[in-house]
């Protein structure tokens, strides 16, 4: 951890401000069409599906998922991101700014998704597990979710500590660590014309595959299968990502 480093328990307030799109410019519509593509076929999403698209961002995996399920919607915190939803998506989705611990909806949805690790942001483990519970609570009995978090062992293996790069005119430097409370953070740093004009964190908490199953479990969901990605590759420690596919066990 860099000594100079202090994350606000509320880093996600700040995180998805105007610049995100420059720190995650590589994250792009199109890039999230095989991961849309590869969610459906894993939840056998259907036209008679509602969705609900958890944490939406700028809606670049909704985009394609009402391809498949035109009665979607998204909700996000972030002013900024759901502007950029909004231009993005038109009239085809509602979509809204929400809290995911308190979601505006009843029991009201087949399927609910989370994609690129919009889960494990809170720093007290009751309020993950209220979002797991919410996510139970607007599905409709036997209903599906889908969560793409991090893979655990990989991050542990493969962190890169540091980097510097340059995207779409701004220099990033940004730094990595995995702390006590195995939560993986990071610092970016964003220089535009050599001077500093933004600093940013991000803090997740890592889950191994047991523990992930047994928080979703206590907030009344099953996971039913574990993939190391979007084709269906199984869970191991060669694979970057823990996508948690399964069921509502609500009756």
């Amino acid at each position: 951890m860099p000594d100079d480093a202090h994350i606000d328990p509320k880093w996600y307030t700040r995180a998805f401000d105007a610049l995100y799109p420059i720190v995650y410019a590589h994250r792009t519509v199109e890039a999230a069409e095989p991961e849309a593509r590869g969610a459906a076929r894993m939840l056998r999403l259907s036209s008679d599906d509602r969705l609900l698209d958890l944490c939406c961002g700028a809606g670049r995996h909704l985009v394609h998922l009402l391809r498949v399920a035109p009665d979607a919607c998204g909700i996000d915190y972030s002013p900024a991101l759901l502007a950029r939803a909004r231009t993005l998506l038109g009239p085809r989705a509602p979509i809204a700014r929400a809290d995911m611990r308190a979601l505006p909806f009843g029991r009201a949805f087949d399927v609910v998704t989370s994609f690129f690790t919009s889960f494990g942001y809170f720093f007290d483990r009751e309020e993950n597990l209220r979002v797991a519970h919410e996510i139970a609570r607007v599905l409709r009995p036997g209903g599906r979710f889908l969560i793409d978090h991090v893979n655990a062992a990989h991050v542990a293996q493969r962190l890169e500590p540091k980097s510097d790069e340059n995207r779409a005119g701004y220099r990033l430097v940004s730094e990595r660590w995995i702390d006590d409370a195995r939560r993986v953070n990071k610092r970016i740093r964003i220089y535009a014309d050599g001077r500093l004009i933004d600093e940013v964190f991000e803090s997740v908490q890592l889950y191994a595959p047991d523990a992930f199953r047994d928080l979703l479990a206590e907030a009344g969901l099953r996971v039913e299968a574990l993939y190391g990605d979007f084709d269906g590759a199984p869970l191991d420690d060669a694979h970057p990502r823990m996508v948690a596919v399964g069921r509502s066990i609500a009756s």
